[in-house]
């Protein structure tokens, strides 16, 4: 099927809510598997939700207070986190009994190498720093010799490990030296790189990592965090929160999905809740949203989403309808074999002959009674000739 068509339609078919009525989700993460799902919170714990059962399996304090950012190993053993302040920022824990492996205690975001995740890579304001995977040690920094000082900058590997991207500053990780300055063009973001290796996505605009020209300026991504799916050429884009000048944060209720070849808008999807966060699983077959009402000091409805990605709620209602009917038309089937639809039928069988037989025995009953009454009439009248004779 089309990617857009399919990208252009998603189902809600699951609703995970916190066990406390004060809960407050922030983030979320598909683990390897996609049989649960990992959920932050605005007090910093992390919870561990079946997605078959939709139950909570386990928990952990990660962090004093709100978790930003999860992300799993893709070997399901080891989780990196990263909070908005409280020491550490960011730490890997062991997902067996969730124990710190190692702290990172100024540094405001980290995330795995991609290719082979034996490095780290953590990002505090321009400066972006690899640490030894098993050891936490530090083993290089990276500083730009001039710095685009976005506000919320989060260095990141190449798929190939081979670069970093940080604070909008293309860095060689063997050498270490810097490459190439991009433009800068927004106030907050410094970029990705795209799966095929040729491009960086800095908000809304496309670069060319041959040449480092601007190829194209995609509006509908403007202001919005990047995921691309994982199998798919598809670009799942929300919406940054917003700082409001009187200190308050505001979130968008949409999210966006966008063909990651040539950059066309597929679709816009409005869930009336504030996203807070955008997960995808590694099928790209179901999407997860981080759906909030409220604030966490009066919250209305905190919930953690899934949807199925290339179904609409109508299109579920209307397969719901048919499997019904064909549930029907089976059962009807079946049941002429077996025991279903012949208790029907004994039943209509049952009480037809239950009426045959009455009428039945009724009419064999009374010849039976006239038979027999006449039978014993004639005997009777025989012995009386008898005895009438004998006496003559």
């Amino acid at each position: 099927m089309d990617r857009k068509f399919i990208h252009s339609r998603f189902c809600p078919v699951q609703t995970i809510r916190s066990s406390t009525e004060e809960g407050f989700f922030t983030v979320a993460k598909f683990m390897p598997g996609d049989r649960n799902i990992l959920v932050g919170d605005y007090y910093g714990e992390v919870h561990n939700f079946n997605l078959d059962s939709g139950n909570e399996e386990s928990n952990f304090q990660a962090h004093e207070n709100y978790i930003v950012h999860l992300e799993p190993s893709r070997n399901g053993e080891y989780l990196l986190t990263s909070s908005t302040w409280g020491r550490p920022i960011s730490a890997l824990w062991t997902l067996k009994d969730y124990q710190m492996k190692c702290s990172f205690g100024e540094e405001e975001h980290v995330e795995f190498s991609k290719s082979v995740q034996d490095k780290i890579l953590g990002t505090r304001g321009e400066v972006a720093s690899i640490f030894d995977f098993s050891t936490g040690q530090l083993v290089s920094k990276f500083v730009p010799s001039i710095s685009n000082q976005y506000t919320k900058n989060k260095a990141t590997f190449s798929h190939q490990d081979d670069l970093i991207l940080s604070d909008g500053v293309l860095f060689d990780v063997n050498s270490g030296k810097q490459i190439h300055k991009l433009d800068k063009l927004n106030q907050m973001q410094s970029g990705v790189f795209h799966p095929n290796g040729l491009e960086i996505v800095s908000n809304s605009e496309v670069w060319d990592m041959r040449t480092f020209h601007l190829l194209k300026t995609v509006p509908a991504l403007n202001q919005c965090t990047v995921s691309f799916s994982p199998i798919n050429n598809v670009i799942y884009a929300s919406v940054m929160e917003q700082e409001m000048d009187d200190g308050d944060v505001k979130f968008d209720s949409s999210f966006k999905t966008v063909d990651s070849l040539d950059y066309s808008s597929i679709a816009t999807i409005d869930v009336k809740k504030n996203i807070y966060d955008l997960a995808v699983n590694r099928f790209d077959s179901q999407v997860a949203l981080v759906e909030n009402q409220g604030m966490y000091q009066s919250v209305q409805e905190s919930v953690v989403r899934i949807y199925d990605v290339g179904r609409r709620r109508e299109e579920e209602d209307e397969q719901d309808e048919e499997d019904d009917e064909d549930d029907v038309d089976r059962s009807e089937d079946d049941g002429s074999e077996n025991g279903d639809s012949v208790f029907l039928d004994l039943t209509e069988d049952n009480n037809e002959n239950s009426n045959n037989e009455d009428d039945n025995g009724s009419e064999s009953g009374s010849e039976s009674w006239t038979s027999l009454s006449s039978n014993g009439s004639d005997e009777s009248d025989d012995s009386m000739l008898d005895e009438l004779l004998m006496e003559l």
